[in-house]
């Protein structure tokens, strides 16, 4: 083989690489023509997760928080709308690295690169339950006693 992209045909008609076949493409990053359908629910779920708390974030910003992300309070200060794009768009850019590096071999482990989309999922979902726990505990201080 001469390179590890797929031609543009196979990309539009769906190719026949569904996984990394050989050893030595394993050390590597292969793009492949087919991903698993079980990847298509994960990726939806980082980015479901990632708007739950943009809006979550929005919420607790108007009862008195605020972002502690230097590079979100900028966008924050641009508006909601801003604040909220910007961070679906980071979200995506990371997600379509995490999909296109999935198959290599993080160097000096045997860490897979798909465990990327386990951390992001748990990193995505320790903030919004720490998000609701925030909010709940707000809500709760205004309607006394608790």
């Amino acid at each position: 083989r001469r390179g590890t992209f797929p031609a543009l045909s196979f990309l539009v008609s769906g190719g026949r690489r569904r996984q990394v076949r050989r050893a030595h493409d394993q050390r590597r990053i292969v793009i492949l023509d087919r991903y698993p359908a079980g990847l298509l629910v994960v990726i939806l779920g980082i980015l479901f997760l990632s708007l739950t708390d943009a809006f979550l974030t929005l919420n607790l910003i108007e009862h008195g928080a605020s972002e502690i992300n230097p590079v979100m309070a900028y966008f924050l200060q641009k508006g909601p709308y801003v604040f909220t794009v910007v961070k679906y768009g980071f979200t995506s850019l990371a997600v379509i690295i995490f999909v296109l590096v999935k198959n290599s071999v993080i160097r000096g482990s045997r860490l897979r690169t798909q465990s990327l989309f386990t951390f992001a999922i748990v990193c995505f979902a320790i903030a919004v339950v720490w998000q609701i726990l925030l909010i709940l505990s707000t809500s709760c201080r205004s309607l006394l006693p608790c």
